[in-house]
């Protein structure tokens, strides 16, 4: 709580105590390292999210906290914190009443990430609320949350304590999003004008709580950026299917007793837990990340998710708020970045099987290299974009569209500045543009982000993308009995595409379908 003081004005009283902005500049205040929960140490490793110890004085906090406790990735450094539940909040000035709400949650495969990510391979802030709170009077927050093997833990002893299985980090979000409902008018937030928003795990997760009758009430609109939760990259466990890997995690670790084990797995070091979580994906999979698989479960009835969000989106029971959702043009690129692309049509039917089996003779139908002028690489890069989260998005928003929730879609279609010759529009791609400050951004790309920037701040602040009518019009998202369907592509043209993959989503369905 170091800090040299500032204005008395810039003072906000929330219920655990009072906090001070460490920045104000250009109608902004910045709150950083506001805790919203106990840190979740020894014998709290693994429970619910609980309220934080008051504190007397004024926190004045001068830096983001570190990261929630992860290893380095391609695009987060290693951790070992454990004590990371807080948020950051960026309000206007002077302080507003009533003003909207949005709060991220960032991306990261829900084992990586923090709120202090920079672009890649640069030292900017990946997710400033500058622009939300200065440009459209917007208080916005960004929070951290348990990842991995202490965020999504499903060991079958934490029944007997009481607590739910598994899905911490989900449940820390939720904790996030009541903290705001009580708290967020101090900052001068409407708690009823609440929208969610996130990328990749963060989109996922953002689904999650649209499926989800724990987070009912905590917001009135959501957006998932490439990512949704009815396919497969939303497939999740009952916490039974994830006992066996759990043992053999636990037993790594040397909790080899069938009886208190968590007890055990609590006495050890964090970096032994990381170090243990630190393996090589299976052959095939998508992103790099820990061997030990730690997925989001159904956790019963009083639990985050009672049945998956495929069952609740079918049934239409999950909260019936308005929904956007989108994706970018080469989703694959990232993931296929480091793999050696195939140079012949053998070499590309062998990736082809090696990721999805007996499937892969309807894949290389779709998606033969003639469509990509016979360039093998590029339409692997198509079929990993495609499989995951072009058409995992898709599913989710023509589910929640069936459900007769308000719903719209994007296609982000800017390439990425960053490795842009490499990645075309990437995954992850689109983060700066919705925070309205793209890197090395030339006139046309500003421009583009600038109006992204608008459409999110009037989802905001209306509840409706097309605010004014000033932009271009963004149609709704609607299948109609021939699955035709419109979205608008987030581009200098601001051209409305038809059937944006119609055939490709279609054949990713019925993979989609074998994945209970």
């Amino acid at each position: 709580m170091a800090g040299e003081a500032v204005a008395d004005s810039t003072v906000v009283s929330i219920e655990s105590g009072r906090v001070q902005a460490d920045v104000v500049e250009a109608g902004v205040r910045r709150y950083l390292k506001i805790p919203y929960a106990k840190p979740p140490l020894e014998g709290l490793r693994w429970k619910p999210p609980s309220a934080p110890e008051p504190w007397s004085g004024v926190r004045h906090e001068t830096a983001f906290s570190q990261a929630c406790a992860q290893n380095a990735s391609s695009g987060s450094q290693a951790s070992l914190n454990e004590d990371c539940l807080y948020l950051n909040v960026w309000a206007p000035d002077p302080k507003p009443t009533g003003a909207a709400v949005m709060v991220w949650i960032h991306g990261g495969g829900n084992f990586a990430g923090g709120t202090d990510d920079k672009v890649p391979m640069t030292d900017r802030l990946w997710f400033d609320g500058r622009v939300f709170a200065e440009r459209h009077g917007i208080v916005v927050v960004i929070l951290n949350y348990r990842l991995g093997p202490l965020g999504f833990f499903a060991h079958s002893e934490l029944a007997g304590e009481g607590s739910n299985v598994g899905n911490q980090g989900l449940l820390d979000q939720n904790f996030a999003l009541q903290w705001v409902k009580r708290n967020v008018a101090a900052f001068g937030g409407d708690p009823q004008r609440v929208t969610i928003f996130g990328e990749s795990a963060g989109a996922s997760d953002v689904c999650y709580h649209v499926a989800s009758p724990r987070s009912a009430g905590l917001f009135q609109g959501a957006i998932s950026q490439s990512g949704g939760c009815t396919a497969d990259l939303g497939r999740i466990s009952a916490p039974g299917e994830a006992a066996a890997a759990l043992r053999t995690f636990a037993s790594a670790l040397g909790c080899t007793s069938e009886s208190d084990q968590l007890a055990c797995l609590r006495s050890k070091p964090i970096a032994a837990i990381m170090a243990n979580a630190m393996q090589p994906q299976p052959t095939g999979a998508m992103t790099s990340g820990p061997a030990f698989s730690f997925p989001v479960v159904t956790d019963g009835p009083k639990g985050f998710l009672p049945k998956s969000a495929r069952e609740i989106f079918a049934a239409g029971e999950m909260n019936r708020v308005p929904y956007v959702l989108g994706s970018n043009t080469d989703e694959g690129s990232l993931f296929v970045l480091g793999v050696s692309g195939p140079a012949s049509e053998a070499a590309y039917q062998d990736q082809l099987r090696a990721r999805f089996g007996a499937f892969a003779d309807r894949v290389a139908a779709m998606y033969p290299a003639s469509k990509f002028a016979g360039n093998y690489r590029a339409a692997l890069t198509q079929v990993v974009g495609d499989s995951g989260l072009i058409c995992g998005t898709h599913d989710s928003a023509r589910r929640a569209a069936k459900a007769g929730i308000q719903v719209s879609m994007y296609n982000f279609n800017v390439p990425w500045t960053v490795g842009a010759g490499v990645l075309g529009v990437a995954h992850a791609s689109e983060i700066s543009h919705v925070f309205g400050v793209p890197f090395m951004a030339d006139a046309e790309s500003q421009s583009v982000s600038d109006q992204m920037n608008d459409y999110w701040a009037n989802f905001a602040l209306h509840g409706d993308l097309n605010g004014d009518g000033s932009l271009a019009k963004w149609p709704a998202f609607a299948p109609d009995p021939s699955d035709n369907d419109q979205r608008l592509q987030l581009d200098s043209s601001w051209k409305v595409l038809d059937n944006f993959r119609k055939e490709e989503c279609a054949l990713w369905r019925t993979r989609y379908a074998t994945e209970e």
